[in-house]
């Protein structure tokens, strides 16, 4: 019946993601939802990669006592570190968005097929 393994997965992943209890309407939802959330997630990840100072308020906390015992070029460090780091939690939440977003479009993809 089916002349692939690609093939036969597609009809066995098709198959159990139509019998999902969602519908259209909360398909679209969480589609846009999650193409949004990707879009605001990786632009904002590129603004902590070029360390915007509009964004510093948002780097973690670091405790007085840190502070208190470095050097400027080791506090310096320390910063571009934690801008890095929330560049990176960022592109991977924007991951996590984007596929929320293809599964919710291969529902509606589903729903569309009848």
């Amino acid at each position: 019946i089916f002349s692939t393994r690609f093939q036969l997965y597609c009809y066995c992943f098709t198959y159990k993601f139509s019998q999902m209890c969602i519908g259209p309407k909360c398909s679209g939802c969480l589609f846009f939802i999650g193409a949004w959330g990707a879009i605001f997630l990786g632009i904002l990840g590129g603004l902590f990669y070029n360390q915007s100072v509009g964004l510093f308020e948002d780097l973690p906390a670091m405790s007085f006592n840190d502070i208190a015992t470095l050097s400027w070029e080791e506090r310096k460090e320390k910063i571009v570190d934690a801008y890095l780091q929330n560049a990176y939690n960022s592109w991977i939440a924007a991951a996590a968005n984007l596929v929320m977003a293809i599964f919710a479009l291969s529902r509606i993809c589903c729903l569309a097929r009848g």
